[in-house]
């Protein structure tokens, strides 16, 4: 009887942590399918005028998406989309299907002493593990992302598709080329996950004291996580788009060592408020994907959980 019993909760298990990585991708795919084109404009005004070697093309947010709507059409809006697609579902798959795991062997219970703390490193590790997980594809997504701006630039002959990209990558850097930047979008992965998850979790039983289980809880949630999140990681992003951007054969040449080198060059050139280029368009793009994406994981949670077959 007990050997049964014991049999059912590992069954129970490994259930629940299959549907949280199947849950977390499912719903990052949904998302990114949204938010993508608004994914594009930050990367590109996170490039332009990067150490005065390049120019300003775009300003502001709605410049960009007009002039790139005008340029490149509703494709050029989706560049990116299909290494997007590989990047999300990798990245939060492993994020949002190990968070529970991680915080659950860290015996992180709502009511119970350093809840806050124990949640905040769940999901900085689990988001760490996801973004180290995703990078290749990330890389590939900003490369193809910035093709289109930098057409003459030598580094983006031949990037026709996603699969040339990865191809031209490994080709021209090898396969440590696919590596460039993975530790930068850890450590900015990091960060985010540890203040959205966190923030996601102790909000959400928070609002659940005024609003009912169900959507608007998990929509009042995820706006508050959205919101602080984009302040602490705006710094980070841009030294990753930066990384991911340089490369062998790039017209500006291989000019960062890493994050604090990058971030360290770019406020000496360009002023403090760098770090923050693309903020609105990140913040404007974080807000609705940080909603879409854990509002679509807990539906995916229940739908494979049975749940919405109980009701």
């Amino acid at each position: 009887m007990s050997a049964n019993l014991n049999n059912n909760n590992n069954n129970n298990k490994n259930n629940k942590v299959a549907i949280g990585f199947i849950s977390g991708s499912l719903a990052s795919i949904c998302a990114t399918t949204v938010t993508n084109p608004i994914e594009l404009v930050k990367t590109r005004l996170q490039l332009q005028g990067e150490l005065q070697l390049s120019q300003r093309i775009y300003n502001g947010v709605w410049d960009a998406f007009k002039q790139i709507y005008k340029t490149e059409g509703i494709r050029g809006l989706q560049s990116g989309l299909i290494p997007a697609y590989f990047s999300q579902a990798t990245m939060q798959g492993i994020r949002l299907g190990s968070f529970d795991l991680i915080s659950n062997a860290l015996g992180a219970k709502p009511n119970q002493d350093y809840f806050f703390l124990k949640n905040l490193l769940a999901g900085a590790t689990a988001g760490a593990i996801g973004a180290a997980a995703g990078s290749p594809f990330d890389l590939v997504k900003v490369r193809m992302q910035a093709a289109n701006m930098y057409k003459s630039d030598p580094q983006f002959v031949g990037y026709s598709s996603s699969f040339a990209a990865f191809k031209q990558i490994i080709q021209k850097e090898g396969f440590k080329g696919l590596t460039r930047g993975m530790l930068t979008s850890a450590q900015r992965t990091a960060v985010g996950s540890a203040i959205q998850l966190s923030t996601y979790g102790s909000c959400k039983n928070l609002v659940l004291n005024f609003v009912d289980d169900g959507i608007y809880a998990y929509i009042i949630s995820s706006m508050v996580a959205g919101f602080i999140v984009t302040f602490g990681m705006n710094p980070f992003d841009v030294a990753r788009t930066r990384l991911y951007f340089q490369g062998k054969g790039n017209s500006h040449g291989e000019i960062y060592k890493g994050l604090m080198d990058c971030v360290y060059k770019t406020v000496k050139k360009e002023g403090f408020g760098a770090v923050y280029k693309g903020f609105w368009a990140h913040y404007i793009r974080l807000g609705p994907h940080t909603i879409l994406t854990l509002v679509f994981w807990e539906q995916f949670k229940k739908l494979f959980s049975g749940e919405f077959n109980k009701k």
